[in-house]
């Protein structure tokens, strides 16, 4: 398994949700996501959904990879990798084959691997 970082490996432009964003309904379809605004809704991604360190989701999340930097409250799913990052901070489970958290992150729900939680200290900070 490669060592990289999730988001070294996007090969192309995201869809971007800014600062100021407030979006209210249903995200889903085959894209990769970083969102900074607030969301209040569901997710159903065929793909990377970073969520940014200003970001608040109010809703449960399924995508293929998800990273958290922000808030979250609500259930996480990820198809192969969850990434919480050291600013995150969660109200809800986890679920993913692989699932990384973070010294620091704050965590307020069940974690559900399918193999063993990794913790990591971030080193870089982009």
């Amino acid at each position: 398994m490669s060592q990289r970082r999730s988001l070294d490996h996007l090969k192309k432009i995201p869809t971007i949700l800014g600062r100021e964003v407030v979006y209210v309904g249903v995200i889903e379809g085959r894209d990769n996501y970083v969102v900074h605004g607030r969301v209040e809704g569901n997710c159903d991604l065929n793909g990377v959904l970073l969520i940014g360190p200003d970001c608040l989701w109010i809703g449960n999340i399924r995508a293929d990879t998800v990273i958290i930097k922000g808030r979250v409250e609500g259930a996480i799913h990820a198809n192969f990798k969850i990434e919480v990052r050291p600013s995150a901070r969660i109200k809800g489970d986890l679920s993913s084959p692989l699932i990384a958290v973070a010294e620091g992150a704050v965590l307020q729900g069940r974690v559900s691997p399918d193999s063993i939680i990794t913790r990591f200290t971030e080193r870089r900070t982009h």
